[in-house]
Parts: structure tokens; C-alpha cells; sequence
């Protein structure tokens, strides 16, 4: 008997968990899981949910200790597939060889792949600022999570009375406002020996403004809550070095600080860098509406086929000409096509259809939800703009939303989804 094709994807974020999820799903029904096998690669053994680590990096030690907060933002990898023919592979991968079809890992192994799909996500980007990564605090992973709020905690609790907590958050995007502002709110209430609030919150942002790039309607209401909240804002202004508890601007002004936490700049993940890919300008692997790599130059033969998706990748909008944002809903939309194709391609090798009827990815307008502090949060949908408490609700429901139909069977989804409602609303004060 013949050994099993192999279909790697490298990844479990939201676009390799939803790639492994379709392509398994209709493998089954084509009665092809003897023929071909599903392996998911990943240094963990769990996928992250990682729009509301901002809200694990302000959950007080009193409401849920870190074994909790876990249970509700990560998912073992085992009960997503529990019902699907994937094999997961806890590993470190070190090396990509497109020609000869080998992942390498670590520990020396390697995997030979037939088809092959590049979920990495994307690493911080320091953009080379001198000190900048060994003096902050960064929030991609749980871990790092953690390690936020224990530093702010710690700062809380050794601190006396009229000691001011200074906080920089390093970054104008909608993970450092939703930061800046959480832990503005969570600090002013956090001891109760503060007669008032502790904190100075600052965001930096070279930008002339945050959320650069989305709906004015949205901004405008979200500048105004972190008025409200007292976050303070230092717009068009680029960090130059830091050092230890020293911001040094450009502009040549120093700001001190307490915590320095860094969401100001993503980058695709490393191992992307050295692939022999099809690229854009700025270096990143750009791909095609079908979903799938090219070549960096037409002599080159690759092993079997490639295709990308998600935060490793660049898709640009052929109507806009920008690259589309880096948001969770694009990446599950592209999974899909990615399996979509692939399913096709194994079909006319399969001889169940004469020729594959690939798809392509559309671009569209993504709806989206910016928290600032507490129980607030700003969505968009379409044309519709939903401020304050609602849109807090609205943000509960999307991650329902998520949860049911991208990740986890019926029960355990609203059992978690539960457990967090009951601890973010433990931990959040209302508006």
C-alpha cells in the first residue's frame, strides 16, 4: 500500500485551524482520508484566541488566576479535531525546503509534503529601535499576556499611595488603544488604598492620529472615550531608542516609564523571509486570488504545491490598491479558498473530475469592534456605527460567534464563552 499524501499546514491561528477543519471535512466525504493526511504543525499544542489577550493583560489575580484565564483564551488543538482526520504535530519548525518538499524542525525530523500551506502568522516588529524589545513587554502570545499583567500588578502592589504609575503603551492601532484603555480602567479601580487614579496611561503613536486607516465615525468616538478615561495621546511622534524605564522620541523628548508594552508593529513570520517566493516591494510573499505561492523566478520547480494565507502573506486589493487589513475574519475567508482549491486539485488527481474549478479570494469591507475601556467598544458593520455598552455586547457575541462555528464543538463553546463573560464582566466596570 502506498503511503498517504501529505497536505502540512503550518500554523494553528485562525486560518490554519479553519484550513485543517474544511480540508478534513471534505476529504471525508470524498471517501479520500486512506489517500491522503491531514497534519497541522505547531509549537503549541493549543490555538490562541488572541483578540482579547489585552483583556487577560488586565484581569486582575483576584478574579481569575492564570490556569483560568488559559481555560478561556487557548484551546487544545485535540478537542477542535476531536471529530476530523487531522494529525497534530507539536514542533518547532527551523527550515522550509520548497524544492525538495521537506519541513524541518528542530529536533532534526523532517516531514515531505504534497501540498503545502503557509499559516504562520506574523512575529513583533521592532523595527530595529535600539533597546525597544529588551525593555518592553510585547502581546502576541498567552505568555506575553501574563507577563503584562504581572508587571502592572506588581507595580500596584508596591507601590505607596501618591506614587504615580507610569504606563507607555508603544503603538496607535486597535490593539494599543484596546490596551491603553483596559488598563486605564483597570488600574483606577485596582486597590482600593488609591483615593484617586494612579495611573498616567500615555499612547505613541507616529501617526497623526490612532486607528489610522479606519472610519473617522469610529475614531472620533473612541478619541472621545479615551478622553474620558484620562489616556493620554502623543500623536506624530516616533520612538527613537529606549532604555531602561526611558522613552528617547525623535523629536528628542524623554518620557519615563513604569511599563513600556509594544503593539506598534507586526511583521510576517521570519521563516517566510528566505522562501524562494514570489514577493512585493516591502519584502513580504504576495500571493494570487487562488491563494497560491509563486515562484521567485519562472525556472524554479517547486516539490508540490504552496499556498499562503493569513498575517504570513501579502494580498493586495485590487480595487484599492492596498494591502488588506490583518484581521481574523480575512484569514478564515482565505483558509477557505485555500481548501476549496486544494480539494479541487486532489479531485482531478483523483480522477473525480475532469478538470479543478478553482475559486478566489474577494476582498471585501471586514466589520470590526475597537474596546476603549471597561465595558465600551465602538463596532462597525456596514454603514452602522454602535457605540458604548452595546457595542461591548455586540463584541461578546462575535467571539460566541467565533467560537461555535470556527473552533469548538457546540457545548464546550458556550461553556467557555460563559466562563469569560463571567470573568470579563467580574473584572470590567461598566462604560
Amino acid at each position: 500500500m502506498s503511503p498517504k499524501k501529505k497536505i502540512v499546514i503550518l500554523g494553528a491561528g485562525f486560518g490554519g485551524v479553519r484550513a485543517a477543519t474544511d480540508i478534513c471535512r471534505n476529504l471525508a466525504k470524498l471517501n479520500l482520508n486512506g489517500k491522503y493526511e491531514v497534519v497541522l504543525v505547531d509549537r503549541n499544542h493549543y490555538h490562541t484566541y488572541v483578540p482579547i489577550l489585552y483583556e487577560v493583560a488586565t484581569t486582575s489575580k483576584d478574579v481569575a488566576n492564570q490556569i483560568k484565564l488559559k481555560d478561556i483564551v487557548t484551546f487544545h488543538l485535540k478537542d477542535i479535531f476531536q471529530n476530523h482526520c487531522v494529525t497534530i504535530k507539536e514542533a518547532t519548525v527551523s527550515e522550509i525546503d520548497l524544492i525538495e518538499g521537506d519541513v524541518h524542525f528542530q529536533d532534526a525530523e523532517k516531514l515531505k509534503f504534497d501540498y503545502l500551506v503557509l499559516a504562520l502568522g506574523s512575529e513583533t516588529n521592532y523595527f530595529d529601535i535600539p533597546g525597544l524589545k529588551e525593555n518592553s513587554y510585547g502581546l502576541k502570545t498567552f505568555g506575553d499576556a501574563i507577563r503584562v499583567r504581572d508587571a502592572v500588578w506588581d507595580l500596584v502592589d508596591s507601590r505607596a499611595s501618591n506614587e504615580e504609575i507610569k504606563i507607555i503603551v508603544g503603538g496607535g492601532g486597535a490593539t494599543g488603544v484596546e490596551t491603553a484603555g483596559e488598563i486605564k480602567a483597570w488600574i483606577c479601580e485596582l486597590d482600593e488604598k488609591f483615593k484617586k487614579c494612579p495611573a498616567s496611561v500615555k499612547i505613541i503613536e507616529a501617526m497623526p492620529t490612532v486607528l489610522a486607516g479606519l472610519d473617522q465615525k469610529v475614531v472620533k468616538r473612541v478619541l472621545k472615550r479615551l478622553k474620558a478615561i484620562n489616556v493620554e495621546l502623543v500623536l506624530n511622534e516616533a520612538i527613537e531608542k529606549v532604555e531602561p524605564k526611558k522613552v528617547f522620541l525623535k523629536s528628542g523628548t524623554m518620557i519615563p516609564f513604569d511599563v513600556l508594552v509594544w503593539t506598534g508593529g507586526a511583521k510576517a513570520s521570519s521563516l517566510m523571509t528566505g522562501l524562494p517566493l514570489k514577493k512585493e516591494k516591502r519584502g513580504r510573499v504576495e500571493v494570487p486570488g487562488v491563494m497560491q505561492c509563486l515562484p521567485q523566478t519562472e525556472d524554479l520547480k517547486f516539490y508540490g504545491k504552496i499556498y499562503g494565507l493569513g498575517d504570513a502573506i501579502c494580498f493586495t486589493n485590487a480595487k484599492t490598491g492596498r494591502p488588506i487589513p490583518q484581521v481574523a475574519e480575512a484569514a478564515i475567508e482565505q483558509a477557505k479558498v485555500v481548501a476549496h482549491n486544494i480539494i479541487e486539485d486532489i479531485k482531478e488527481a483523483e480522477g473525480l473530475k475532469p478538470k479543478s474549478q478553482p475559486i478566489h479570494y474577494i476582498p471585501r469591507e471586514y466589520p470590526y469592534i475597537i474596546t476603549a475601556g471597561g465595558k465600551y467598544a465602538v463596532a462597525k458593520m456596514g454603514p452602522i456605527v454602535i457605540g458604548g455598552f452595546f457595542g461591548w455586547i455586540l463584541k461578546g457575541l462575535v467571539e460566541l460567534y467565533y467560537l461555535l462555528f470556527n473552533v469548538l464543538p457546540p457545548f464546550q463553546a458556550i461553556r467557555i464563552w460563559l466562563k469569560g463573560l463571567w470573568i470579563f464582566i467580574k473584572n470590567d466596570r461598566l462604560g
